[in-house]
């Protein structure tokens, strides 16, 4: 029995399906499905009830599945032990961001975590703030990037930088300055994201009222092409802008802004990765988001990205 193999059973359990796992272990859904046979062949029973559809895990394998896990850590935890006596982090990593981080941090530390972490296999997802929690109390992810503060008493919170809101005006609009307070944005309609974004409900929060126009699911863009269009304003996040223009406004000082930080579960032992990851975002990020003092922090309701 090999780690290869007990990663494909992990998988198996996790997706329930044979051509999910094969695409989240990045091999062919033959050779997953061989080597996991080959595995129940030398344990003399089956591990899943392929009848079923979705593929069900059997009673004893479930246990194997929980070991299997336990074996897949230690076994990671010998890679993290090699790393630190090469000074090379080695190992996987999954990852998990939220959507309104994700569009522009990525893409700008992506050519970077190949460069920099040859030996290190992430694996990035984008996902709400509630599914991140979620994946990371089950182990299904290491780390997750979001904004913060969470307070849940199992996860810590390893902070990175704030990130101002701004306003984003219509075209037309005739109340813009060089910053704004409530008054300047109150008599149009606030354009939001869905239920399932925190950013929607910063965004309330920050406005003190409820959303006179709204997507129940949409992304950033979509927000701007509709303020585009003349139908309200909205708040973006201010590393989401990448032009200067007079219509993207800041607010009065002291201005809101969001907490975004890296996540795990406590006992998450891979520091070096941790470490070596967090100067590598900092490095992306302007120096004067790093320090809160000249913000107001917008907390998070649990539940929403």
């Amino acid at each position: 029995m090999t780690i290869t193999q007990l990663r494909y059973i992990v998988a198996l359990d996790q997706f329930k399906s044979f051509a999910k796992a094969a695409e989240h272990c990045l091999v062919a859904q033959p050779t997953l499905s061989l080597q996991i046979q080959k595995v129940e062949q030398e344990l003399g029973f089956d591990l899943f009830d392929r009848k079923k559809n979705p593929i069900i895990t059997t009673k004893l394998g479930k246990e194997v599945v929980e070991q299997a896990k336990s074996t897949l850590k230690e076994a990671d935890k010998l890679f993290e032990i090699a790393g630190q006596w090469k000074d090379e982090p080695a190992g996987n990593i999954s990852l998990g961001i939220i959507p309104t981080v994700s569009n522009y941090l990525i893409p700008s530390i992506y050519k970077k975590l190949q460069s920099e972490f040859p030996k290190v296999n992430f694996r990035i997802s984008e996902l709400p703030t509630l599914t991140i929690i979620e994946k990371l109390e089950s182990e299904e992810i290491d780390l997750g990037i979001l904004a913060t503060p969470l307070k849940i008493s199992n996860i810590v919170e390893h902070q990175l930088y704030y990130e101002p809101f701004v306003v984003y005006y219509p075209k037309d609009a005739k109340e813009k300055s060089t910053s704004v307070s409530m008054k300047h944005i109150e008599k149009y309609p606030l354009l939001v994201l869905g239920e399932e974004h925190c950013f929607r409900h910063q965004s309330l929060k920050i406005c003190n009222r409820n959303a006179l126009a709204k997507i129940e699911s949409g992304s950033v863009e979509t927000l701007k092409r509709m303020v585009d269009m003349g139908i309200g304003v909205t708040l973006l996040p201010k590393l989401a802008v990448d032009k200067v223009s007079e219509r993207i406004v800041p607010f009065q000082s002291p201005e809101p802004a969001r907490e975004i930080s890296l996540v795990y579960k406590k006992g998450f032992y891979k520091t070096k990765i941790l470490n070596k990851l967090t100067n590598l975002i900092l490095n992306v990020i302007p120096k004067e988001y790093h320090k809160k003092e000249k913000f107001k922090v917008i907390g998070v309701s649990i539940g929403q990205d």
